[in-house]
């Protein structure tokens, strides 16, 4: 076969085969100088092309024109002979093709370009395929995208540079005050948002374990959110390497974990004041100073502050004796460590709780205070500052300073400052080791478990009964399951919800469906794989089709079973206070402080009563769960019955129901159904002021856990009742002196600092015929007509400098009627706030 032959052989290879063959100059636009006629399959003649008609870069759809371009020129730049490109052409009849290009550069012996030559190919079916599975890989994303941006988890992919550039991050980081623009466009880095304080160990964390060739790791540490505000992450963290071994990206998610540190922070500080109330109750040998220096070194621990003082108060509270500096103060400040004495009225912001009679916090030393006396010279510089006054009853006996904290001082400090200090003046008066202790030592080892969260677990469940599980994320294993468990249809999700929630579960997801609600969250039980039970918080998102149907529900569950615990356990032992809040009368009150016990486990009925100091007797003030007949009979228990002595003994009695009808007289326990039993006297200052009998239906016996709480809330009752009473005897002296100031036949009113009546005695009522509800917000100026307004605002603001003024002005009663009055205006305190009283005698 000649030459001729071969070429025309070959020509016909190439038109027939979809690869178009193209030779092109490496010039501007890559004019063609040579295309095969197979070019006809994209609708343009060879002559279209070689005559220069059409340059390739015009066949080249516009939008990837840059690409191409800057592709190639990257190939040229690194001399590279061969090289593939992927991009859209247009036909001639304007339609759009996606190709495939191979290409061979040319050089010259200078090694600049010369030529390209090439092929093209077809490739648009194919990539119509791997478009379509791209589309249902992002609708599946997109989907799971939703339920990552509304959960409290937020994913991060970073690059693992220094302090981690983030090449992406999910849209729920703004729950941190951050957009996903302030990453992505690399004008913060994550390093950015770690604590200072953090950063380092965040910092060495990650490169153990990124050098150490872990696959995965994780860490707690604290954030700041765009607002300045600190919050803690849980970090979980996968590595990803490329095939030669080395760290290309970190891909993990946070969750906030604030509120479960803020748990374990209340537990830690609890744990470690009873730590230090052991050792005040185990230092008897020791001296009174030296248990007074070694209260005040705890509560400068405890509080994380950097100095501290304890100051003693004179019986009448008029001197304070500073008696114990902790050795930041002597260290820092020309200060000698004798004793100092000073009194009240001139002790300035220091002393300012005495005065108030309440805890103050002084987070910002640079705002401005009218107690504020500066600093005496050689004094350290104070930037925060708590004091807390110490009472025993009614009566202040010490006040506990400290100063510069590393964070903001708060009502924790305050609570745990006051209880630390209460249990060493305890000591002080008492010199011993009491009950309080052994109650103590059993509430911390209960304090021992410490909370831990899990992350959260995805979820994507049909529409259809028991939930079917379409999609549930790895870390489902964390309950022991796998996720074949669930695909596979071996267990469908209403498997593992607890079968007493399970009713509960159903019925309030067709609530929310039924109202149409598209998410909700609720909190039950699921069985582990084990057998164990979990608590979970359940955040769902109902999905419905185009006609209003539910398809599917996506959503996540996090293990809350940690918090559940400590949530319950700080109730029980803490917030009484909060319980009784809610009570609006004596009633509910003791309602109230009967339904906390009943909370300790197996105990279900109970009554409380009341110790009568007049005739001795205990008197029933509350019950529950327990039959009216049987109220009736045990309703008092005289002075010197046998109930009423087993409480005088001030020692709790735990018995069969049966074993204390034997002893006792005048209880029908043959028709209650009770058996384990407990006898509790309520103390306050070492004196029984009550009583709880508890009792349970179910148990023989109360065990020594639920004893322990008991006798540690009949304490925390006693203090309440004591409050109660001694609120009684102030309101009853208030009202006594309320009956005197109602005899004066002056008219009297007590104004604050702007004006506002705060207080009018009953003369103006009846001098001006005004009622309660006439004075209510009423302001001084509106008791006389508008003629005077000006006088005699400015003989309050004469009052208000100092001035004690007598004047003559008119005042208008209801209906418009006038009344002439001598007023004297003065200055004073009302409620331990300064005010102005007025004194006005009618006159002709």
């Amino acid at each position: 076969m000649d030459a001729a032959s071969r070429e025309e052989v070959f020509k016909s290879v190439i038109n027939s085969s979809p690869a178009v063959v193209f030779l092109w100059r490496a010039e501007v636009g890559w004019p063609v100088e040579f295309v095969s006629e197979n070019i006809s399959q994209f609708g343009y003649g060879a002559k279209d092309l070689i005559t220069g008609k059409f340059r390739y870069v015009d066949i080249i759809h516009p939008d990837d024109v840059d690409h191409v371009i800057s592709e190639t020129s990257l190939h040229m730049d690194d001399k590279d002979r061969n090289f593939n490109l992927r991009y859209r052409i247009l036909t001639k009849a304007g339609d759009i093709r996606w190709v495939d290009e191979r290409t061979s550069a040319h050089f010259d012996d200078s090694g600049s370009i010369q030529f390209y030559h090439g092929i093209i190919l077809d490739i648009t079916e194919q990539r119509m395929d791997d478009i379509a599975l791209l589309d249902g890989a992002l609708g599946m994303n997109k989907a799971l995208q939703t339920v990552i941006n509304s959960s409290p988890v937020v994913v991060f992919l970073w690059r693992a540079e220094k302090d981690w550039p983030v090449e992406f991050v999910s849209k729920n980081i703004d729950m941190f005050g951050y957009s996903v623009g302030d990453f992505i466009s690399g004008k913060l880095v994550y390093g950015d948002i770690v604590h200072p304080d953090d950063i380092d160990r965040v910092r060495a964390g990650v490169s153990k374990c990124t050098e150490g060739g872990y696959s995965d790791f994780f860490q707690e540490y604290r954030i700041l959110t765009k607002t300045g505000e600190v919050r803690w992450v849980d970090e979980r963290t996968q590595i990803q390497h490329d095939p030669l071994g080395n760290v290309t990206y970190l891909q993990g998610i946070i969750l906030d974990i604030t509120g479960r540190k803020k748990i374990e922070n209340a537990l830690h500080s609890e744990e470690k004041r009873i730590e230090a109330l052991l050792c005040l109750y185990q230092m008897t040998d020791a001296s009174i100073q030296d248990i007074i220096d070694f209260a005040r070194d705890e509560v400068v621990r405890l509080t994380n502050s950097k100095i501290g003082y304890l100051a003693f108060m004179s019986d009448d509270e008029s001197v304070i004796t500073t008696d114990s500096w902790s050795e930041g103060v002597t260290n820092e400040c020309s200060l000698n460590k004798k004793k100092l004495q000073s009194h009240v009225v001139d002790v300035g912001l220091w002393g300012e709780s005495l005065k108030q009679r309440l805890p103050i916090i002084v987070n910002d030393d640079s705002e401005e205070n009218p107690s504020k006396r500066g600093y005496p010279e050689g004094h350290m510089r104070i930037d925060r500052f708590l004091s807390v006054p110490i009472f025993e009853r009614d009566k202040i006996v010490a006040l506990v300073g400290l100063a510069n904290k590393t964070d903001n001082y708060d009502l924790s400090d305050v609570r745990q400052v006051t209880l630390l200090m209460q249990g060493m003046w305890s000591i002080l008066l008492h010199r011993g080791v009491d009950e309080e202790l052994r109650r103590s030592l059993d509430i911390q080892k209960i304090l021992g478990d410490v909370i831990k969260n899990s992350p959260a677990v995805v979820f994507l469940w049909r529409a259809d009964p028991d939930w079917p599980v379409e999609f549930v994320s790895e870390n489902v294993t964390q309950f022991g399951y796998s996720v074949d468990d669930f695909i596979s249809g071996r267990f469908v999700y209403a498997d593992i919800v607890h079968p007493y929630d399970l009713d509960r579960v159903q019925k309030e997801l067709s609530k929310r469906i039924d109202a149409g609600f598209i998410d909700f969250n609720q909190e039950y039980r699921v069985l582990t794989k084990f057998g164990d039970i979990r608590w979970v918080d359940e955040r769902t998102f109902i999905k419905h089709d185009e006609d209003g149907n539910v398809a599917y529900m996506q959503g996540i569950i996090v293990d809350v079973t940690d918090r559940k615990h400590s949530d319950d356990f700080m109730h029980m032992q803490f917030d009484l206070d909060s319980v009784l809040s809610s009570a609006h009368s004596l009633e509910e009150t003791f309602e109230q402080m009967l339904e906390f016990s009943l909370k300790v486990e197996p105990v279900d009925s109970g009554r409380l009563y009341l110790f009568d100091e007049a005739t001795g007797d205990l008197r029933l003030v509350a019950h529950k769960g327990l039959s009216e007949r049987f109220v009736k009979d045990i309703s008092v228990f005289g002075k010197n019955s046998v109930q009423n002595r087993l409480v005088m003994t001030g020692q709790p009695v735990y018995k069969h129901h049966s074993e204390l009808s034997a002893i006792t007289t005048g209880e029908s326990s043959q028709y209650e159904g009770l058996h384990a039993t407990g006898i509790i006297p309520v103390k306050h200052d070492g004196k029984i002021i009550a009583a709880l009998c508890l009792s349970s239906h179910s148990e023989y016996e109360i065990p020594a856990d639920a004893r322990n709480s008991l006798e540690t809330i009949a304490t925390q009752i006693g203090v309440v009742i004591s409050k109660i009473r001694s609120d009684s005897n102030d309101s009853k002296k208030y009202k006594d002196l309320q009956s005197l100031v109602d005899m004066v036949d002056e008219i009297l009113v007590v104004l604050d600092m702007d004006g506002y009546v705060l207080y009018a005695n009953k003369m103006l009522m009846e001098g001006l015929k005004l009622s309660d509800g006439d004075i209510s917000d009423m302001h001084y100026l509106e008791l006389h007509p508008d003629g005077e307004w000006d006088n005699v605002d400015s003989m309050l603001s004469s009052a208000r400098v100092g001035e004690k003024l007598v004047y003559e002005t008119v005042m208008v009663g209801a209906g418009g009627f006038l009344v002439g009055v001598e007023t004297k205006l003065v200055c004073g305190e009302w409620s331990g706030q300064p005010c102005i009283m007025a004194s006005s005698r009618l006159i002709d």
